[in-house]
């Protein structure tokens, strides 16, 4: 018997592209007022969060130390991002983004004692959406389990290299991935098959449910906050 495979809705990338020159037009301003002074006003720097400059968590995103770290982060944003935004949507996408970006800065701040920059642990927390959208539907998505495998891989390599690599904020990438889990489960988008047409082939369409997607905020969220707080009692 022959199996047929029905397309799943999509929508056209946008805002990871966005991003990804926000990151260069950051570097360029960096370059342009001077490294260095750009990392003191905006990398997340876990003695001056203490006293208050909260948006080193989120300005600490979209730095990088040099063009080499701007190259590797803006092609892991390209090769992930699209497929993410395509799948969950677009509004889903950049809060996911942000959020995974803001958990990562809160475990580097509350484990790793250094100063550190760039957008890794959001990347990380892309790859965590697409490993939970991957599992979730392992069985269904004809390249399910073989994209699960391949996002595993990916995961085990770049974990394991940051382990390694000293100059690698590590529990940054944990704490996107972390966030990213979670985001792609409660976000992820769920489906059914309908036919409204006899004469012609069935469609996929996605059943959006805002309760269950304010429930993976929430949590992560949540998360989030008690991270600070015990970066708080940490280092203040």
């Amino acid at each position: 018997m022959e199996i047929r495979y029905t397309p799943i809705p999509q929508q056209r990338s946008i805002w990871a592209y966005i991003i990804a020159a926000a990151n260069a037009l950051f570097f360029l301003g960096a370059f342009v007022v001077g490294q260095e002074t750009a990392l003191v006003l905006g990398a997340k720097i876990n003695q001056a969060i203490v006293l208050g400059q909260w948006w080193r968590l989120l300005t600490a995103v979209f730095l990088h130390a040099d063009l080499l770290h701007l190259g590797m982060n803006t092609y892991a944003l390209i090769a992930f991002g699209p497929q993410v935004e395509q799948i969950y949507g677009r509004w889903r996408f950049l809060l996911s983004y942000l959020t995974a970006g803001l958990t990562g800065s809160a475990f580097s701040f509350l484990l790793n004692p250094y100063p550190s920059v760039g957008a890794s642990g959001a990347i990380f927390g892309l790859i965590g959406m697409l490993g939970a959208y991957f599992y979730r539907y392992r069985h269904q998505l004809r390249s399910g389990r073989a994209a699960l495998g391949n996002i595993l891989f990916i995961l085990a390599y770049n974990l394991f290299y940051g382990l390694a690599n000293p100059r690698v904020d590590n529990w940054g990438h944990i704490g996107g991935l972390l966030a990213g889990l979670t985001l792609g489960w409660f976000l992820a988008p769920l489906y059914v098959v309908v036919q409204p047409d006899p004469f012609r082939p069935p469609q996929v369409m996605e059943v959006r449910s805002p309760r269950r997607w304010i429930a993976g905020l929430a949590l992560v969220g949540g998360g989030i906050l008690l991270v600070l707080i015990a970066g708080i009692l940490r280092w203040g």
